[in-house]
């Protein structure tokens, strides 16, 4: 694996991290304290990003994508992070553009896709649910075909802007007793086929949008399928979610890598200036041990996200090197968060500096996509072959 960037990638790279520091750091804590970010705020947001690659990193250009590789989208996540994860979330998760390929209906790729293309389309996919977490071979939630519709039963948690959506991906069960062989996956357009949604608040990651969905006999047309429910192809949908979630993962990772960065960041600033007996705290050797600790930590977690994309870059599979990655990433940033708080003292503490938000938002990365637990049973499912769970 090459571990250096080409000319073009530092380039974007010194725009983006140029442009973030100066428009999108300097808000971050006061939208942080507002709460969840509104639709015209996030659609906002995207529109300023998309220049650089965001929203539409890896979509193809044909899709009206930026076309970029896996690499370039984790340093670009990265980036963002690093600046304010909230944010980051909510832009990632948005951009349905790949998914609406898979939809059956050639209108639905007429009707969404420019709105894609501009920027203004925001996605969610419905997957976790009140009794259904990692374990994701137990959904509970129907998908069941009637005439010329589905209709769909069932509640989903924790869902990424589910209440600033214009669509949502959502899978669920045709058969229940065929497990995942009996599952599929629609497009529910919120302004056909409007889904009943509660906010949920969240400890860190406060601006990124989040909600329970409920869905009493929703009907969504037939042509809004994007994995067949019968036949050959039905695992279609579980197999697709696994493949995404290789992905999802690895940005996950990136995204735990620029929380942790800023947090060193901030720990050497505050070292630099912050004088105890006469000289900075950063002449002292155990906060020069907390900072050298904690760089190494996020470099070994960067080297891990890199590995990840790059298998995805090649069309690989990275099932156990993305649960690594995410896994190692996500505890690591609450360890190093943890210890640019104590190096800012009661400071770190406070609003007042942003060591408290990075700590917050931390601690909320290590449940989305399965927790640091469930990627070490992925793990040791791959290298050992032997099954912890189902």
């Amino acid at each position: 694996m090459d571990f250096d960037f080409t000319e073009e990638q530092k380039m974007l790279r010194t725009n983006a991290r140029e442009y973030i520091e100066k428009e999108i750091m300097p808000v971050a804590d006061e939208y942080d304290r507002k709460g969840t970010l509104t639709r015209e705020e996030l659609i906002g947001f995207i529109k300023q990003l998309m220049p650089f690659g965001y929203y539409n990193t890896v979509d193809p250009e044909e899709l009206g994508g930026a076309g970029l590789d896996h690499k370039t989208d984790a340093m670009l996540t990265e980036e963002l992070a690093r600046a304010w994860a909230g944010l980051c979330g909510a832009v990632r998760l948005a951009n349905m553009g790949q998914m609406l390929l898979f939809c059956q209906s050639d209108e639905i790729k007429k009707k969404y896709l420019p709105r894609v293309r501009a920027g203004e389309f925001i996605g969610c996919g419905g997957i976790t649910e009140p009794n259904v977490g990692s374990d994701t071979r137990s959904i509970e939630t129907t998908i069941i075909p009637d005439g010329d519709d589905w209709v769909i039963n069932g509640t989903k948690l924790w869902i990424s802007n589910a209440q600033v959506s214009d669509a949502m991906m959502v899978i669920g069960a045709t058969d229940k007793s065929k497990g995942p062989l009996g599952m599929t996956m629609v497009v529910a357009e919120r302004e056909t086929s409007p889904y009943e949604i509660r906010e949920l608040h969240k400890v860190g990651l406060r601006a990124w949008p989040t909600a329970e969905v409920s869905f009493a006999d929703l009907r969504v047309p037939k042509e809004n399928a994007m994995a067949a429910p019968t036949g050959a192809e039905a695992s279609t949908a579980y197999r697709s979610l696994m493949l995404a979630f290789e992905g999802t993962r690895t940005w996950l990772a990136a995204m735990s890598t620029g929380i942790a960065q800023a947090a060193i960041d901030a720990a050497i600033s505050y070292a630099r200036e912050r004088k105890q007996f006469g000289r900075p705290i950063g002449a002292f050797q155990l906060v020069q041990e907390m900072i050298v600790d904690s760089l190494t930590e996020t470099e070994s977690a960067r080297l891990l996200t890199y590995r990840s994309a790059h298998l995805l870059d090649k069309g690989e599979r990275c099932r156990w090197q993305s649960s690594m990655a995410k896994g190692f990433a996500t505890e690591m940033a609450v360890r190093v968060t943890s210890k640019a708080m104590q190096i800012h003292g009661a400071m770190g503490v406070s609003d007042e500096y942003p060591v408290e938000r990075y700590f917050r938002d931390a601690q909320t990365m290590l449940i989305p996509d399965g927790t640091a637990q469930i990627q070490k049973l992925v793990v040791g499912r791959e290298v050992i072959g032997i099954r912890a769970i189902s």
